[in-house]
């Protein structure tokens, strides 16, 4: 009996709180509503004067702006980059003129604000990468299940295939800033010579590939009888003296090298320079919440002048009970 009494006692003080707190929320809105009446005036030239500063201020704030760029960094230049990247942004902070002036940069009129640049997180990439019993890739995948930076870390960032690369410039900065970007980072001459050699060598394998697939097609003509009056060779006699299933192999070879060859054409496009950009990226103001003048301004105003009634409204009580205490 007294569990029950003592329930009941509870769920009563539960209703008379929630009674209190919804009166005091309707005594909290006519007072609001009272406070508007009393200085509507007062709020409207707030507004409208707010809204005409905060209009100018805009005008003459700048904001800053943005290019999001997907780049492929290629003959393993991930670290290189990544670093160089860190280095351009420590540079502009001190305000190194000598460096930013050597990749055409102007640290007199700065023109660019910062720069980032992270992995695009690709767990089948590092899957193929990985050896089958590879158990520390294991370990960082289940670890990646709490930790979602983890992905992101330098274990893994050299690994992936595709970054992202966000530009930030000032009001003053145009595509020609993200060029200039491009241009330091592609400046390396030791990649630079990495590149030539990748090409060459690249370009090299795709005509290795094709004789080898020109080779296997000959093949198959001898066999079927397509070449007449020639002696064949020893590699043709040694296939034409064993069963059809050596030949499914040399179908299979065929596709691999096709496969491959597609692949590489595919990446020679890209090996144009260092660090090659995948998408078309455009540079666009940025704008926060901060930056919306209009809104900002008459909203402080208001804000302030509420803080100024609400202190003048406790001056006067703590007047009157000084008053009392007399």
């Amino acid at each position: 009996m007294t569990d029950k009494h003592n329930d009941e006692i509870d769920l009563g003080l539960v209703f008379r709180k929630m009674k209190e707190g919804y009166h005091s929320l309707l005594v909290s809105g006519y007072k609001g509503v009272q406070f508007v009446k009393r200085f509507w005036i007062v709020l409207l030239i707030l507004i409208i004067g707010g809204v005409i500063a905060g209009h100018f201020w805009q005008k003459a704030h700048k904001a800053d702006k943005l290019a999001t760029l997907i780049v492929q960094n290629n003959f393993g230049s991930s670290s290189y980059v990544y670093n160089a990247i860190e280095l351009l942004n420590r540079k502009m902070k001190q305000g190194d003129g000598r460096f930013l002036k050597r990749y055409g940069f102007n640290p007199e009129t700065p023109e660019l604000v910062t720069i980032e640049i992270e992995p695009i997180v690709n767990i089948m990439e590092l899957m193929e990468k990985s050896e089958s019993n590879d158990r520390n890739l294991e370990q960082y995948l289940a670890q990646s299940d709490f930790e979602e930076d983890i992905l992101l870390s330098e274990v893994f960032y050299t690994e992936y295939k595709y970054h992202k690369m966000f530009v930030y410039t000032t009001a003053e900065g145009s595509m020609e800033t993200v060029d200039k970007v491009l241009a330091y980072l592609n400046s390396n001459e030791i990649f630079q010579q990495t590149k030539e050699l990748m090409i060459a060598e690249t370009t090299n394998r795709i005509k290795q590939n094709e004789t080898s697939i020109e080779n296997i097609d000959a093949v198959f003509d001898e066999y079927v009888g397509k070449i007449n009056n020639s002696q064949p060779n020893p590699s043709q006699v040694f296939f034409k003296s064993q069963e059809n299933n050596n030949l499914h192999q040399l179908i299979e070879w065929k596709n691999i090298l096709i496969s491959e060859n597609e692949m590489l054409r595919k990446e020679l496009i890209k090996y144009d320079n260092v660090v090659t950009v995948i998408n078309s990226p455009e540079l666009h103001f940025t704008f926060t919440f901060w930056d919306n003048k209009r809104l900002i301004v008459p909203l402080f105003l208001i804000l302030f002048f509420v803080f100024l009634v609400v202190l003048y409204g406790l001056y006067k009580k703590g007047e009157r009970y000084a008053m009392e205490r007399q």
